[in-house]
């Protein structure tokens, strides 16, 4: 097959050992108040333009889900 080169298989001690590897600073993150988040978004120039409008938003209540058991 043409993508079998990026098929990767790994046993449960690798993706253990991988995910032991996580570069995320979990103190950090957890330090992190909701006033630093607002800063932060308030700060990036992407986010700047996006103002919600919720003067045409509705709440939607899916219906039930019908029962497959007798």
């Amino acid at each position: 097959m043409k993508n079998d080169r990026h098929i990767v298989s790994y046993t449960a001690e690798e993706l253990r050992a991988k995910r032991a590897e996580s570069r995320t600073d979990l103190r950090r993150l957890d330090a992190t108040t909701d006033a630093d988040v607002e800063r932060l978004v308030a700060s990036d120039a992407d986010e700047t333009a996006l103002v919600p409008d919720w003067t045409r938003a509705r709440l939607v209540v899916p219906a039930s889900k019908e029962s497959v058991r007798p």
